[in-house]
């Protein structure tokens, strides 16, 4: 971003410079032809006399004694009309040069202010532009704390204060634990209220251990597999704070905090109280499941998240770990996708990029990227596809089921079953906890878009723009 941000005002400046040049020569074409105009004028104007007596001696009628006669009196009259015509001529000659001059000068001078304005007009912009990245770094320098606490989402998250707990050493000891992953725990915590009356918020906190020889600890007491886990949450952090660090959307969840510790990082997250998409789609206590339409507007949700991503966003985002464990959903049931310890931005150069080995969730995975180790925006389009069959099936990608049956995973039997058309095998597609509800086609409407996003060839699949625009298109 930065080399393309720098390579334009240059862009701007030689585009001037070239119009400049291309004025200038326009300018001295047509004062080179007011030039020849003028000349020709003069040669004309100086040649009459010679060419009436030509035509005179051409005639031939007259005698010639009248020629000479007539000769004479027009040697005279030329004698004594001579003084009076040059005059005429040097005058009209002198008021046709200082128009031409006066013409040549105006001209010049709106080039001069053309050019002078453009420049004035490019360093003003220039200035506005370097102005407002001091402001703006002025303003995100108050939402960081001297103890180095970054505060991403000032509306949620107003002062440093309201973190200051992580930073003891029983801080998180009186704090819920809501879940387990490969980088650690998160918790789950509740901010001061900042008046009273006001209703409560919660955040949710995930603990990342800090790299080898960053806090206190000995780096050369560690094995060589804990060296490797501790670069990789580390690698994680900064992928959170590169990525959704800095960018909104309302199918994005954003990084509220950064709180670096001795021997430790939290992250700091809004607290998404109905869960992931993965407890969503189990039966709740009361042996509730999600409903269709609920079930459609998510994906909705997902397919917008990703369309930001991939389209809107530059560099544009690659998730690489798309999975229902990471789409979490708010208060209105409303798709979040998180989890971004594993994305990548792709440069606008890039078609690709290279790893050095496979990241993801087994069965989410797209198969080029796994024989390859090259990914791209399609690779999270298949992810996207695989959680749209789960979506319609109820069934996840390590589902038991998947031992009984010939077919290879759960795609290769979706694939099986919709390209043999036969509509009772289709109709078993369908998670029982939603079939006989009367949303059969719709169902196997979005089964087909998630057969067409986890085609095998990655230009055979659609963009993240047209699966929600065919999403949007299904009414529930």
């Amino acid at each position: 971003m930065a080399p393309a941000a720098s390579r334009s005002p240059l862009l701007v400046v030689l585009l001037l410079a070239v119009a400049l040049v291309l004025l200038v020569s326009a300018v001295e074409c047509y004062s080179g032809h007011h030039d020849v105009a003028r000349s020709s004028a003069v040669a004309r104007r100086s040649g009459l006399g010679s060419g009436q007596y030509v035509r005179h001696r051409r005639t031939g009628a007259v005698p010639h004694r009248y020629v000479l006669a007539e000769s004479r009196n027009s040697t005279r009259n030329s004698n004594h009309s001579s003084p009076a015509g040059s005059n005429a001529t040097s005058s009209g000659e002198e008021q046709q040069g200082r128009h031409h001059r006066g013409h040549r000068h105006r001209v010049r001078n709106w080039i001069i202010g053309f050019v002078v304005g453009s420049l004035t007009g490019v360093i003003s912009g220039l200035a506005m532009s370097v102005l407002f990245r001091l402001a703006l770094n002025c303003l995100r320098g108050l939402y960081r704390s001297k103890s180095g606490t970054v505060i991403f989402t000032p509306k949620l998250i107003k002062r440093a204060e309201h973190l200051a707990f992580l930073r003891k050493d029983d801080g998180l000891a009186s704090v819920a634990v809501i879940g387990r992953g490969g980088c650690g725990e998160v918790y789950k915590a509740q901010l001061p209220p900042e008046a009273e009356g006001e209703e409560p918020r919660f955040i949710a906190i995930k603990k990342i251990k800090n790299r080898a020889g960053d806090g206190r600890g000995a780096q050369n007491n560690l094995s060589d597999e804990e060296s490797r886990l501790l670069d990789k949450w580390t690698r994680q952090i900064q992928s959170e704070i590169r990525t959704v660090g800095h960018i909104r959307h309302r199918n994005l969840l954003p990084l509220a905090a950064h709180v670096p510790g001795t021997d430790c990082h939290y992250l700091v997250y809004e607290f998404m109280k109905n869960g992931s998409l993965h407890n969503a789609l189990k039966p709740n206590a009361g042996g509730e499941v999600l409903p269709w339409p609920a079930r459609l507007r998510i994906a909705v949700g997902i397919a917008a998240g990703l369309e930001y991503l991939h389209v809107s966003q530059r560099p544009q985002i690659i998730h690489r770990d798309l999975k229902p464990s990471n789409i979490l959903l708010d208060d209105d049931m409303e798709a979040r996708i998180a989890d971004f310890g594993l994305a990548r931005a792709i440069p606008d150069s890039n078609t690709h990029m290279t790893t050095s080995n496979v990241a993801g969730t087994l069965g989410y995975i797209a198969p080029e990227y796994h024989q390859t180790l090259k990914f791209t925006a399609k690779c999270d389009v298949y992810s996207f596809g695989v959680i749209l069959a789960v979506l319609g099936t109820g069934k996840e990608p390590t589902d038991p089921f998947f031992t009984q049956v010939d077919d290879v995973g759960i795609i290769m039997w979706l694939r099986r079953v919709i390209k043999d058309g036969n509509p009772a095998a289709q109709a078993e597609l369908i998670d029982d906890a939603i079939a006989g509800a009367g949303y059969e086609e719709q169902i196997l409407l979005v089964l087909r878009i998630a057969v067409f996003c986890t085609a095998d060839d990655p230009k055979e699949r659609p963009t993240a723009k047209d699966v929600r625009c065919m999403l949007s298109q299904i009414k529930s």
